[in-house]
């Protein structure tokens, strides 16, 4: 795992100009330093610039990038893994491999498929290849967007690339200004769907897609892989012990690819269902040698030790612990959003940096997630709620039927709601069953109403169509002819996961500490064979999962098993503006200095402070979220715009800059 930056230039560059770029390649390569501690490298060639920050992991000793193919005129950096490329190398037998690496793989692949070679690749990837021959350059990311990939089509002609935003701040290219349409969409979607980004200027090249770069500007962009939950893929007459055996071959396949590495390869573990199987089927392949590392809360609500200890202890791994207080949450939230590069409503990103830290203590670069496995096989109680508000739609004035959400949600006291408190909540959108958001409406109604907080000044620049109806605009036209429960997956896949869970909570708290994480259940191959599967594997009535759970069954503690779905969750009004909150919270949340961001009003973010601290109970989720991203707003502007942080001089000095 590595960072990967880059720009194009004028063929026959010389003299000062030359120089100028090899500066502006140097900064960006030293601004991705904690994406790859190990070394920093870069390269001049007649047409681009290249740099990359390495984190060893596969061929330690030759491995090194900018990797060079002089004789066939490409050159690569490569942010990622090709789990395949063992595989992939048995097949290009006309290539002189001068290393063990998947790096050199990519290049002899692409040498001889061309961009084309993307489809054989399993893996997690984003990369940049530079043709010199056809003076092209490509830039290609993974198919569910594990890697990211960002870009800026440059004024003055050119194009510039890096792992993170960040580095293109670095390098010069353009001043960091917060994208008003980005923030909006975030606080109804969780996230900025690409091919937005934070930032104006900046796009997020989009999961499963390659461009092509020619003349200083993109010329081609095109899709390579697509989600397909269309019905006619689904055998409904398939048994179900037929289709548990392929599924527990293709899990184990995607994991036995995902332990390869030259260096130990450990695993988070939360006590939930998704890691403990992944720990189980690991630790079975490791011979017993699995560390395992999980995250504890101070407060109990938010805690599952108890799970994550029977799990490590029946499994007998090396289990690490770190605990998390509210104190921490607050403390490390500068440090969260700095990393993030995005707005946030949770705090759930804080203690997976504070995970990640842990696992970088320990010696250990690389780890199993189970993220992706919700998604894959219908884990989330959205989607349960989606089939009972759908079994609810087609007898609208029942009140028995709404109180199935009592069995969805039985830590809530909804059994004793009437049915037309209920109602007002689940029956949002009820009479439009078939609509494309139905699944999503009642999350993104309760997330949107954060903009009612905005300025109004902010709130004017907003023009155009509203987040959702923009974003569902997008979404291909076959989609809406899937099944309901299809619908959602596709759009939690195109919002949470690749813009939220993969980035802000994934690779970016990952790497902001230099460990790597490999997500098994996110192996395409294994996305594509659950997309065959009836509902009812998956989802069966409201029992989630299930065919994972049946996989899981005699391999994990049966406590696992039968316990409750527990939504992961972590402070925000306690860490943020309760007695341990840290000073920049009093000083950014402070209402001049709300107003002088420019996103939200000082007067409405003092009152829901004052409301919260006045509160006894727990706070509700939509005030939490309300605050988190005020506060996440304010770090954002404060760290990229306000005052924007330097790269510092002794990450300069160790990029190492060649021609």
């Amino acid at each position: 795992m590595c960072g990967i930056v880059g720009f194009t230039l004028p063929r026959g560059m010389t003299g000062d100009a030359r120089g100028t770029a090899a500066a502006q390649v140097r900064a960006m390569t030293a601004s991705l330093h904690h994406r790859g501690p190990d070394a920093q490298r870069a390269v001049m060639l007649d047409g681009v610039a290249l740099g990359h920050t390495r984190l060893s992991i596969v061929d330690l000793a030759a491995g090194h990038q900018p990797m060079h193919a002089p004789e066939r005129g490409l050159s690569i950096v490569f942010n990622g893994e090709i789990f395949n490329h063992l595989e992939l190398r048995a097949q290009l037998p006309g290539w002189a491999f001068r290393t063990h690496s998947d790096t050199e793989v990519i290049l002899a692949a692409w040498d001889a498929w061309g961009p084309a070679a993307v489809q054989r690749f399993v893996g997690q990837f984003a990369f940049a290849l530079w043709d010199a021959k056809t003076q092209q350059l490509w830039l290609v990311r993974d198919r569910v967007g594990i890697r990211p990939l960002y870009l800026a089509e440059l004024p003055g002609g050119g194009v510039a690339f890096a792992s993170e935003a960040r580095a293109l701040f670095a390098g010069g290219h353009l001043a960091p200004k917060l994208d008003a349409q980005a923030i909006a969409q975030t606080v109804h979607l969780w996230a900025p769907v690409s091919p937005r980004s934070s930032f104006e200027g900046v796009t997020q090249l989009p999961p499963a897609h390659l461009a092509c770069v020619e003349g200083g500007r993109v010329t081609r962009l095109e899709r390579y892989w697509q989600l397909d939950y269309s019905p006619e893929r689904v055998d409904p007459q398939r048994s179900f012990s037929d289709a548990m055996e392929q599924v527990d071959a293709a899990l184990d396949d995607a994991l036995t690819l995902r332990l390869r590495a030259d260096v130990p390869v450990a695993a988070y573990l939360s006590g939930g269902l998704d890691s403990s199987l992944l720990c189980a089927l690991a630790q079975a392949r490791l011979g017993g040698s699995l560390q395992t590392f999980s995250v504890a809360f101070e407060q109990a609500r938010f805690d599952e030790r108890n799970f994550q200890q029977q799990v490590a202890q029946a499994l007998h791994t090396t289990h690490h612990v770190t605990q998390v207080s509210d104190a921490d949450i607050g403390a490390l939230l500068p440090e969260v959003v700095w990393h993030t590069e995005q707005v946030l409503l949770r705090s759930a990103p804080a203690p997976f940096f504070a995970l990640s830290r842990l696992v970088r203590q320990h010696g250990t670069k690389v780890v199993l997630t189970g993220e992706g496995a919700d998604e894959v096989f219908l884990g989330y109680d959205l989607f349960k709620e989606t089939a009972v508000r759908q079994f609810w739609a087609r007898q609208p004035q029942s009140t028995w039927r709404p109180r199935l959400f009592g069995r969805l949600y039985p830590y809530l006291p909804l059994s004793q709601q009437a049915p037309e408190v209920l109602r007002s909540f689940f029956g949002l959108g009820l009479e439009t069953p078939d609509a494309l958001d139905f699944s999503h409406r009642i999350r993104w109604t309760n997330s949107g109403r954060v903009a009612r907080f905005f300025s109004k000044a902010f709130a004017a620049k907003l023009g155009g169509p509203a987040p959702i109806e923009a974003m569902l605009s997008t979404v291909p036209p076959e989609v809406r002819g899937w099944k309901p429960m299809a619908r959602a997956q596709y759009l939690e896949f195109h919002t949470l996961l690749s813009g939220y869970l993969l980035s802000a909570q994934g690779d970016r708290m990952l790497m902001s500490n230099s460990v790597e994480g490999r997500f098994p259940f996110l192996d395409h191959r294994l996305i594509e064979l659950s997309a065959t599967l009836p509902q009812r594997f998956k989802l069966n009535g409201l029992d989630e999962k299930f065919i994972l759970k049946r996989l899981a069954k005699g391999r994990v503690p049966a406590t696992v098993l039968s316990r409750t779905k527990f939504p992961y969750r972590a402070p925000v009004a306690e860490a943020l503006v309760g007695p341990s909150a840290p000073g920049w919270s009093q000083e950014l949340l402070s209402q001049g200095a709300v107003d002088a961001g420019g996103v939200f009003e000082g007067a409405k973010v003092e009152k829901l402070i004052a409301k919260l601290r006045a509160g006894t109970g727990v706070p509700s989720e939509a005030d939490a979220m309300a605050l988190m991203a005020v506060a996440s707003t304010q770090l954002l502007w404060q760290q990229f715009v306000r005052a924007p942080r330097p790269v510092p001089r002794a990450h300069l000095e160790a990029v190492e800059v060649t021609s």
